[in-house]
């Protein structure tokens, strides 16, 4: 976490965004989390008005980990956060989820 800002933030590098809106009585809420996205685009913009801060995937995260030259099956990862995601959200809302294909 980083006071005073939504997100989620590695290294104070924005990996995930929260949003929650009310509007006539109903709110919106969702959840952006960067796992193989194209980081290239965000040079060129200010991402969510923060000036000081940049942003990163899970990818990124993981190739700076494992070192120059480390690749990583996309498909695969994306499987595995989705994965992750949903038995963490269904663990902490108490909730059972049923995927389809």
């Amino acid at each position: 976490r980083v006071e005073g800002l939504t997100g989620v933030w590695v290294g104070g590098r924005k990996v995930a965004a929260i949003g929650v809106r009310a509007r006539r009585w109903v709110t919106y809420h969702g959840l952006a989390l960067n796992v193989t996205t194209d980081l290239a685009p965000f040079d060129h913009i200010v991402p969510c008005g923060i000036q000081d801060r940049g942003v990163t995937s899970v990818k990124e995260l993981l190739l700076e980990r494992k070192g120059e030259g480390a690749s990583l099956d996309e498909g695969q990862l994306l499987d595995q956060v989705a994965a992750a995601l949903l038995e963490s959200f269904a663990s902490i809302f108490n909730v059972n989820y049923c995927v389809i294909d």
